[in-house]
């Protein structure tokens, strides 16, 4: 098994176990409209109801603070032409308050006009408002500064919270209630807090949700909204054979269904399989929208990236980082066009098992959706292999449905496609239905060769069209067998009354090319493009089209235009691929400079932040991801040194005196350094924060990064215990009194393995051991690294401590004798682990003694240092090597046609870790956590021409091998027909 493959599999264990984990807190229900908006946003136990229309809400995860504003429109519109109608985002509250008391809601952060974008398209929008999210972002959407703030509690009752989050609330609540579909805006759901373990859907266990809840109110939030989420899952329906509850006052609904992962870059055929067919059980089973997470995902810019990622956020989802269209995106489209097109039904159903008798493959199962509008039937092969389904609708001759492996294949009956005409069967895939005014467009499809079977009922007199083929009438029935042509639509279409009903019989390919658009209140059918931004029509009766072709795609095709009352092509035409732009051109030489001034003994560090023990990462109001430290320390005795650092988290460079002298983690910041008086710079970095999903408590010791609390110079090398003897405590009560018992026939154990067997059960063990005696030093306290349960600690008999936090730090001051013996009383909850290791000791003692140094007086700065500064700047030679976070600056030249539109990209080979400026902009951080070795360039950060480059390498590796290239995946040119 490859490494990437056991990745992914631990990934899709951890997302069943949080799936499950969820599903355990899940209630579904969702608080009403107030009486003001519940004519534009309402429903009942079997749908949604928007602007008093039963429609079917198929939305689409994606984060504006992951797209540059410029992006925005480009972006929704390739998701409104997926067929989505919905739009879900995050407000990350570090987005719009990174520092304290400054709130920026403009440019990339200007929600409203996100939110009016969403209108302006037609589509609708679900907003998250936290006040915590998640989503893979850093803190989960906590701003820095709230880890400074004393006596908080965070998603909790607590007044001092609360307060900070209100200020926000006060700013961000405002601009979601004026965009309130009952005020002409787009917002039809509102979400308070995110996943929280103790409430979903309309539980209030506490004042904290009441507090949330009486905010928004009381801010004016009138649309339907519920807490944490609903029916989070990569497959919500799980095994369910029906979504129906009748008891439940509201629809089904999934606000995050899991789609690939945020592990991925890119998607595959087999990713569009399997999500697809997951996303066909919820519409078949009852389910009345949902929303993919992600359906978008987009980049961390600047330093939003969570401990699990970098700068990408592809997710693999069906619009790339890029903007470019995967598998699973042509295949959510056939999703979201059937149940949009057929919402009537779906929105106002009952599951029926009226037609079980039509089924004679016991290897295929059926569930029945019906309804007064008509009956969908959802023929479910979930085996592999092809099936043969043989059918005899009533009325219609013996028919055959050729099932694919895992294929629920639709078929729709007595659907009331117009006032005169009845879908009496579908036994066809169906893409969907378009209303063109006098016009009902069918499209219809199927694999090359393979056949579908409609029959309709017209209350009329049916009249063929002309240049149609062939439809088979008797009386007011007609009957349309097509065999779908591998290289252009088949057209069928007849008129009933005033009414023309087209159909459109396509392939499979030319069904993933076809697209529903809707321009100055007229919908188009286009067939043949691979992807269409833009319809125009024009004067005289033409049509402009904007379309677009990708560059690794090598078939072509014609466009055909269905509208109204007319139906046009243009012939394929020899699609131009990348024209021959292969790289971005360097100037010659790269300039260099030293981001690392503070290592220099007379470098002023006045301004920089100064206390007595040093502070963690963002107390000087940086939200970068790295930070100095400075000090002086005094050594009598020459050899080796390390730090011992209480509290932090990340990646580190010591200097001495301007000296690189070690790296690394926290617990191997080991050196040398001679006697007397030096300097002592650290540098931290670390690769997000963590998300903070679950957590529930105070901020300021979760997640620490940089370094903090108490910093000891140590002499030698340091000394762990890691031996030790253990008894079992059978007979102990809770309440006992404890004397420490012999342990002459002990058992060995070793911290952090395995115990004997009398320790591995549930309940309380003894461990002892006795600290060496290291050249007559004298011991000052012992640092637990972590104890796995509760636990009481003696030294030399007295008992001097307590741990009654699972797997925390503990620090046990001795009792200034030489020979010391340590005692631990642990008890073990659940058992042993999946290794066999008991619940106590689970990392080795650090020892401290007396004449370690504890280092005060520090100063530090966050930030990289002036990126954009013109001084100090000088030509890199090919000898030049660094041993520090270093700049290196240069520009790059990108000239391509003008409807060539490559993706740029910078390779990051030969790099450590860092990021990358381009044209002032921080595009992200490397290396990647997804399996592409490059960072994305936004189209709309570049320039023609000229374009400056600034990489700030932590390690000061060389940018020698970088490049620019083209993402040929992704690229594309756009061309403009007039038909």
């Amino acid at each position: 098994m490859t490494v990437k493959l056991i990745r992914r599999v631990i990934l899709i264990v951890a997302c069943i176990a949080i799936s499950q984990s969820l599903r355990a807190q899940i209630n579904d229900y969702i608080f009403p409209a107030s009486p003001a908006a519940k004519k534009f946003m309402d429903f009942d136990a079997k749908g949604f109801l928007i602007n008093g229309k039963r429609t079917f809400i198929v939305s689409a995860g994606m984060e504006y603070a992951r797209i540059p504003h410029q992006l925005w429109y480009d972006r929704l519109l390739r998701l409104k032409r997926g067929g989505f109608n919905c739009i879900e985002i995050y407000t990350f509250w570090n987005f719009h308050e990174p520092n304290e008391g400054h709130f920026k809601f403009s440019g990339d952060q200007d929600l409203d006009t996100f939110l009016k974008t969403v209108k302006q398209l037609g589509m609708y929008a679900i907003v998250r408002v936290g006040p915590y999210y998640c989503g893979e972002w850093d803190s989960g959407g906590y701003p820095i500064w709230l880890r400074f703030k004393d006596n908080i509690t965070v998603r909790s009752p607590n007044a001092e919270f609360e307060k900070y989050m209100d200020r926000f609330f006060d700013k961000l609540l405002p601009i979601v209630n004026n965009n309130q579909i009952n005020k002409g805006g787009s917002v039809i759901l509102v979400q308070l807090e995110n996943e929280h373990p103790a409430s979903w859907g309309t539980f209030i266990p506490n004042d904290y949700f009441k507090h949330l809840q009486q905010k928004a109110l009381a801010s004016g939030l009138e649309v339907p909204y519920f807490f944490s989420g609903l029916n989070h899952g990569s497959d919500p329906a799980g095994k369910k054979p029906t979504l129906d509850d009748p008891n439940r006052p509201n629809p089904w609904f999934t606000t995050e269904f899991w789609s690939v992962w945020y592990n991925l870059y890119g998607s595959t055929q087999k990713d569009a399989d399997t999500y697809g067919r997951r996303t066909w059980k919820i519409i078949a089973h009852g389910g009345n929208g949902y929303n993919y997470y992600m359906a978008h995902g987009g980049t961390n810019f600047d330093y939003s990236f969570s401990h699990e990622d970098a700068a990408s956020y592809d997710y693999g989802a069906a619009v790339g980082q890029t903007g470019d269209l995967r598998p699973i995106y042509y295949q959510f489209k056939r999703n979201a066009l059937f149940a949009r097109s057929f919402e009537s039904v779906l929105e106002n159903s009952t599951h029926s098992d009226a037609y079980q008798s039509m089924l004679k493959d016991t290897g295929v199962v059926l569930t029945t959706r019906h309804s007064d509008n008509g009956d969908i039937l959802f023929f479910d092969h979930a085996s592999a292999g092809n099936a043969a389904l043989s059918l005899s609708p009533e009325g219609l001759p013996p028919t055959q449905l050729n099932l694919a492996p895992g294929e629920i294949f639709p078929v729709v009956h007595n659907y009331k496609l117009t006032g005169n005409i009845t879908l009496n069967w579908g036994l066809s895939r169906i893409l969907g239905v378009c209303e063109q005014g006098k016009t009902t467009t069918l499209v219809m499809y199927g694999p090359v060769g393979s056949s579908g079977d409609l029959q309709l009922t017209s209350k009329i007199k049916p009249v063929l069209a002309e240049g149609s083929k062939p439809i088979s009438i008797k009386g007011n029935q007609l009957t349309i067998h097509t065999r779908f042509d591998a290289v252009q639509p088949l057209v069928y279409s007849f008129r009933s009354g005033g009414q023309l009903i087209r159909i459109l019989a396509l392939n499979s390919t030319l069904a993933d090319r076809t697209w529903f658009i809707d321009a100055k209140s007229k919908n188009y059918v286009v067939t043949g493009p691979e992807y269409v931004s833009e319809l125009k029509p024009l004067a005289k009766g033409q049509t402009e089209l904007t379309t677009e072709h990708f560059w690794e795609q090598q078939n072509s095709y014609p466009t055909w235009l269905y509208g109204e009352t007319f139906s046009r092509m243009t012939p394929a035409a020899k699609e131009v691929t990348n024209a021959g732009i292969s790289k971005g051109k360097f100037s010659a030489v790269w300039l260099a400079k030293n981001a690392s001034p503070g290592t220099a003994d007379k470098f002023d560090d006045s301004s920089w932040k100064q206390s007595e023990n040093p502070l963690e990462m963002g107390a000087d109001d940086d939200i970068s991801s790295n930070a100095w430290y400075r000090t002086h320390i005094s050594v009598k005795t020459a050899g080796t040194y390390k730090l011992s650092i209480s509290k932090g988290g990340g990646r580190f460079i010591v200097f001495i005196d301007d000296k690189r002298v070690a790296d690394g983690m926290l617990d191997n910041l080991q050196f040398e350094v001679t006697s007397g008086d030096h300097l002592l710079t650290v540098y931290a970095a670390h690769d997000g924060r963590d998300k903070l999903y679950n957590f529930i408590g105070n901020l300021q010791n979760t997640d620490v990064k940089g370094i903090a609390g108490d910093v000891i110079l140590r002499r030698g090398a340091v000394p762990y215990v890691t031996t030790w003897k253990t008894v079992a405590a059978d007979n102990y009560k809770e309440g006992d009194a404890l004397t420490i018992p012999s342990f002459d026939n002990a058992t060995p154990y070793q911290a952090g393995g395995r115990a004997n067997t009398n320790t591995l059960k549930r309940g309380y063990a003894w461990f002892q051991t006795e600290v060496p005696v290291i050249e007559g030093r004298v011991p000052l306290q012992f640092n637990f690294k972590g104890i796995a349960e509760n636990a009481i600690v003696f030294i030399n008999g007295k008992q001097v401590a307590k741990q009654e936090k699972k797997n925390k730090p503990l620090t046990v001051l001795s009792d200034g004798a030489q020979r010391v013996v340590i005692t631990v009383f642990a008890e073990n909850k659940g058992g042993q682990n999946n290794r066999g290791v008991f619940g106590a000791i689970n990392k080795p003692v650090e020892i401290i003694f007396k004449d370690d140094q504890f280092l005060t007086n520090w100063r530090m700065k966050g930030g990289p240092g002036n990126i954009v500064g013109t001084d100090n700047w000088k030509a890199l030679s090919s000898a030049d090597q660094f041993d520090r976070p270093y700049f290196f600056k240069n520009s790059f030249i990108i000239s391509h046609p003008k409807q060539s539109h490559p993706m740029w990209r910078v390779t990051f080979d030969g790099l450590s870790h860092g990021f990358v400026f381009v044209n002032g902009h921080n595009i992200g951080g490397y290396p990647e956590r997804v399996p592409v070795k490059s960072l994305y360039i936004p189209e709309c950060w570049l320039k023609e021409g000229e374009n400056t480059i600034v990489i700030y390498d932590q390690y000061g590796n060389r940018p020698d091998k970088i490049e620019i290239v083209p993402e040929t995946i992704s690229s594309r040119n756009t061309k403009t027909l007039i038909l």
